[in-house]
C-alpha cells in the first residue's frame, strides 16, 4: 500500500486509531475523519485511492455521503469500502448497486488485519 491515500471516516475513534496504525505501517497515507460531512470534504479535497464510511453516524451517514460522493465526478469511480456493525441488507444492497465499485463488511466479522488486506486486494484491482 506505499504511497496510497485511504480515507477512513468512521466516528469509532479506537478503530480509526487501530486501523490508522496498521495501514500506515504499511506504507499508506491515512486521513481520519469521524463524521460523513467532514469525510466528504476531505475526500473532495485530497483525492484519496480509496474512502471508508462507517455506515452509521451522526449527522450524514456514511450511505447518505457515499451517495453524495457517487453524484461527483471523481466520486464516481473512487473503490469505497463500507463498514459496519448492523446487517442492513436492503440500503446496503442499493448503495452497491447504485456506484460501483463498492463493497461492504461488517465489521464484527473481521479483524482490522482483514481489513487491511481486504483494502490492499481493492486497491490492487485498481491499479
Amino acid at each position: 500500500m506505499e504511497g496510497k491515500k485511504i480515507l477512513v471516516v468512521d466516528d469509532d475513534l479506537a478503530f480509526c486509531e487501530m486501523l490508522t496504525e496498521i495501514l500506515s505501517a504499511e506504507g499508506a497515507e491515512v486521513l481520519v475523519c469521524h463524521d460523513g460531512q467532514s469525510g466528504l470534504d476531505t475526500a473532495f479535497a485530497n483525492h484519496p485511492d480509496i474512502v471508508l464510511f462507517d455506515v452509521m453516524m451522526p449527522g450524514i451517514s456514511g450511505l447518505a455521503a457515499l451517495e453524495q460522493l457517487r453524484a461527483d465526478a471523481w466520486g464516481k469511480n473512487i473503490p469505497a469500502l463500507l463498514l459496519t456493525n448492523v446487517s442492513e441488507p436492503g440500503a446496503i444492497a442499493s448503495s452497491i448497486e447504485n456506484g460501483p465499485p463498492t463493497e461492504y463488511l461488517l465489521k464484527i466479522d473481521w479483524t482490522l488485519d482483514q481489513i487491511a488486506e481486504k483494502i490492499k486486494t481493492i486497491l490492487a484491482k485498481t491499479q
